[in-house]
């Protein structure tokens, strides 16, 4: 069945000719007050934009997300629900769950919502989740503001999705039912990122800024003077520049400094980077923008990714997940949670030093600690939870 559902959506070919064609349609963006069209594609051509959708949609992607199960108080993984080994093993054939988390929240980004379509057996299992390319679902809301999902297939016919069909991972919108890309919305200050990167790119090409004026004390004549202007063209533009200059015909070297303008032109680049931070809500520090990064808020800036920046993409996942994949009667009793441990402690010192006080102070067994750590369970004691003296209490387990 599933060969025959692959087969028919054009997903098993990997022929992308068809995609490509309608990706090249919907690619078309507005001009921007920088002249410059910006959509996706152009987008990540521009170092900053690469860079935040890059850290945003990898840290995502590694970070473990567990099925768990609700026991009255308790909780533990559901290990043996099918859900779990989908998304931390398989989710398709030839999809990883990096790839998959990885290339959904990068079209998030990018385009303001991401799909994957939802294999299911005769009686509901889940058994793939498909990436869909940008482009081939569209999204049409009825008057009730329900939402019904159409899928374009390879060979340009459409068909209607069922509910259960579809894994929609929608962002920040102001329309129902659809996300807003933040490309779109900020595309006139990547715009102009894009343009100042390119003057200077033509600046270089043409031999770069010249770094000094060659002045003569006389009249020479047009030989000797073509002669002089085709020795510095060669020997000192380009990969040439930094060459020792060799002058005749009595002429003289005067170097010139950086003018205003070009301070305020490197400046107008650093800003724009800026401008990148400020819509992708990336820590700039974390754009290899390090200028105003000390020692003392290093530290707050990485939990500041993690708090302002993944938690509410992490959020929109697990809520996702529930919703489209969980059926209704399981919805009370099961729930999605990212592992977010390997982003909070990062190096070893940090790590141990945080393990070590959560065994003394009762928040978890020494056996857990070692799980986090992939190491193997001890049991006995190692299995029971420790409390200082000074609490006073009493659970059965070993006092330090």
């Amino acid at each position: 069945m599933l060969h025959r559902l692959r087969s028919l959506l054009g997903l098993e070919r990997r022929s992308t000719g068809a995609w490509g064609e309608l990706g090249a349609m919907l690619a078309v963006a507005n001009e921007t007050a920088a002249g410059i069209a910006v959509n996706a594609a152009t987008a990540l051509e521009y170092a900053p934009v690469l860079a935040a959708v890059r850290l945003i949609a990898e840290s995502v992607g590694q970070l473990p997300v567990h099925l768990f199960e609700r026991s009255g108080d308790d909780r533990r993984r559901a290990e043996d629900h099918p859900l779990e080994r989908l998304l931390t093993c398989q989710p398709a054939p030839w999809v990883t769950p990096f790839a998959f988390k990885t290339d959904l929240t990068a079209a998030l980004l990018l385009h303001g919502e991401a799909f994957a379509l939802v294999s299911r057996a005769s009686d509901g299992r889940i058994l793939e989740l498909v990436p869909l390319p940008h482009g081939a679902v569209t999204v049409e809301t009825a008057p009730d503001l329900v939402p019904s999902y159409f899928l374009t297939l390879a060979n340009g016919t459409r068909r209607p999705l069922e509910r259960g069909e579809v894994f929609h991972l929608r962002g920040l919108g102001i329309f129902p039912n659809r996300g807003l890309s933040l490309v779109q919305v900020g595309r006139d200050a990547i715009a102009l990122g894009i343009a100042l990167n390119r003057h200077a790119a033509q600046i270089m090409a043409r031999g770069a800024r010249p770094s000094g004026v060659v002045t003569l004390a006389g009249r020479v004549s047009d030989p000797v003077l073509t002669r002089l202007r085709e020795s510095v063209r060669t020997r000192h533009a380009g990969q040439s520049a930094g060459d020792t200059m060799i002058l005749e015909e009595g002429a003289k070297f005067e170097s010139l400094t950086f003018s205003s303008v070009d301070i305020e032109f490197q400046a107008m680049r650093e800003f724009q980077v800026a401008e990148v931070s400020r819509i992708f809500r990336v820590p700039l520090s974390l754009l290899s923008e390090m200028s105003r990064v000390t020692h003392a808020n290093a530290e707050s800036l990485g939990r500041q990714f993690l708090s302002l920046t993944l938690l509410p993409y992490l959020r929109l996942w697990c809520e996702t997940l529930a919703r489209d994949l969980l059926a209704e009667e399981e919805q009370d009793r099961f729930y999605f949670e990212f592992t977010t441990g390997a982003l909070e402690m990062a190096n070893l010192g940090e790590r141990i030093d945080a393990l070590c006080k959560s065994v003394a102070g009762g928040l978890m067994t020494a056996d857990e600690a070692r799980g986090r750590e992939n190491l193997p369970p001890q049991g006995g004691e190692a299995a029971r939870l420790r409390f200082p003296l000074n609490t006073g209490t009493d659970t059965g387990g070993a006092n330090v």
